[in-house]
């Protein structure tokens, strides 16, 4: 009786811990580190894969005289199907399937410590084979992902298409349109007050602004989602910034497709959307249509 308790009090001990590094590493996957830390967004499927391999061994060498082997596997699977469903509790159908690839990794980590467990490991294919998805999903194959389900697309990149109309307000209640801004490529950096990753991304928007606002074809505006007037405004001017901003709502960001803060579209001269994404991949569209048509 000793011995079960003390197995069992080293089983939760360890399901806990793993379960810390889990939602780390699932954190980390979604960018949460990234910008602040300087760590991979990669990195977190290789530790959660690595985790569950743990747990799973761990779970296999505390219990497998008492329960057996194929008991604690479907145990370990319950115990990461119940987190994808509290997980999934109250978002979006477009997020659950955003985060698909993680919980995919947790299983296949769980597969592949009960593979090594029971001897089975031998099968050296069949475990390269499991760990190759970590490894794809690290170098780069997730964000790319990601990117598709965000904004419908792989690189940011789009055939020139219509949008829909908008009328945005800069502090002044001047208003800001499709019709004003036809004859310049424009950038717009959407965002809201209380959105960290945006304000990770200002300083990036103010060199882009500062690099180009002498280009008499250039316009970039950061375009609010709809914040209170007062506090969108003052906040910009109290961090420095002196790049434009705009007032949106909802309804326009719904209309334009914005669903993932911060967004950055570039519109070409003629008003029509070529861009839509991440800054980082943004800036690099913008080059080349200033160059290519100036």
């Amino acid at each position: 009786m000793k011995k079960i308790i003390n197995n069992t009090l080293i089983v939760l001990l360890l399901f806990f811990i793993g379960s810390c590094l889990l939602l780390l590493s699932f954190a980390v996957v979604m960018g949460a580190f990234s910008e602040n830390l300087g760590i991979e967004k990669g990195t977190g499927f290789i530790i959660s894969f690595l985790v569950a391999f743990g747990l799973s061994w761990c779970a296999l060498d505390g219990f497998k005289k008492r329960i057996g082997f194929s008991r604690v596997l479907v145990t370990l699977g319950v115990v990461v199907l119940a987190l994808m469903i509290l997980n999934g509790y109250n978002t979006t159908i477009k997020y659950t399937i955003k985060i698909l690839p993680f919980y995919v990794n947790w299983l296949l980590g769980l597969l592949a410590g009960y593979y090594y467990y029971s001897g089975k490991w031998r099968r050296k294919y069949l475990l390269i084979g499991l760990a190759l998805f970590p490894v794809i999903m690290a170098a780069g194959v997730n964000d790319l992902w990601h990117h598709k389900i965000e904004y419908g697309n792989w690189t940011g990149n789009v055939e020139a298409v219509e949008i829909a109309p908008f009328e945005f307000l800069d502090k002044n209640e001047s208003v800001v349109s499709n019709a004003s801004l036809k004859g310049k490529v424009v950038l717009l950096d959407f965002w809201f007050v209380r959105c960290p990753p945006c304000w990770v991304k200002f300083p990036e928007v103010q060199r882009i602004y500062e690099n180009y606002r002498d280009n008499d074809s250039f316009a970039l505006y950061a375009v609010n989602r709809n914040d209170d007037p007062e506090e969108l405004f003052s906040k910009i001017e109290d961090k420095g910034y002196t790049f434009p901003v705009l007032r949106g709502n909802q309804d326009l960001m719904d209309a334009l497709g914005i669903y993932k803060y911060p967004s950055v579209m570039i519109l070409d001269k003629e008003g029509k959307m070529i861009f839509l994404g991440n800054l980082d991949d943004a800036e690099k569209k913008l080059e080349y249509t200033l160059n290519a048509d100036p």
